[in-house]
């Protein structure tokens, strides 16, 4: 298993050598600094977690699983055999709600093992993650970012990351993910950090926290 530490050690080291591919950067990390750690426990609670964040605000999501944390309905066995009223009534959409619960049952079952995912090749990680319903590249990305310290994840329809590379390359609109990947093609295999890093752009731009508060 990748300890927390570790992974916040391979984004320095990855931010690092960013810093030194791409001029704007290095200027911007003069500027506001890295990110504080973000990095997730792997397992199933983050990867509801992600799930839960889709397409939504952080806010309401963080709301959303508090309820769940009130309700016990955080781990495999009890989402797993959650009724579609008790997972809604923590606010969880009826799509969600059965996604979460298909999830948890392929858990238990053994058809997906993400405890063993940190010994796995990410592409093989990915692979079982997008043979779930309800994760796609977004959420698969995020995942092996978060929970497992891919440096090169990148999940570039992000609209956040998207705000944040107009920013950092001065764009007069906001990127396609086409565009995305294209100007990140030359952080390979460093995508994950500038994703971290476009997210501490957006941040501290558009949400106006203080970089030390990030």
């Amino acid at each position: 298993m990748t300890q927390a530490p570790h992974k916040a050690h391979l984004f320095q080291k990855a931010l690092q050598l960013l810093i030194t591919i791409d001029g704007d950067i290095a200027r911007t990390y003069a500027n506001y600094g890295a990110p504080k750690d973000r990095f997730l426990p792997e397992g199933f609670e983050t990867l509801a977690k992600i799930i839960i964040g889709q397409q939504i605000s952080r806010q309401a999501a963080s709301h959303i699983w508090q309820r769940m944390v009130e309700a016990d309905l955080t781990s495999c066995v009890p989402i797993a055999n959650a009724t579609d009223s008790d997972l809604r009534q923590c606010g969880l959409s009826l799509r969600k709600a059965g996604y979460l619960r298909d999830i948890a049952q392929n858990i238990l079952n053994g058809s997906l093992p993400i405890e063993e995912f940190a010994q796995l090749p990410v592409s093989e990680v990915t692979a079982h993650l997008l043979r779930q319903k309800g994760v796609g590249p977004w959420t698969a990305d995020n995942y092996t970012l978060f929970a497992l310290g891919d440096m090169n994840a990148w999940p570039s329809n992000d609209i956040a990351l998207q705000e944040g590379m107009k920013r950092l390359k001065s764009l007069d609109q906001r990127p396609s993910q086409q565009e995305m990947d294209e100007i990140a093609a030359a952080w390979h295999p460093y995508r994950g950090a500038g994703a971290l890093f476009l997210w501490h752009i957006y941040a501290i731009e558009v949400r106006k926290a203080a970089p030390s508060d990030i």
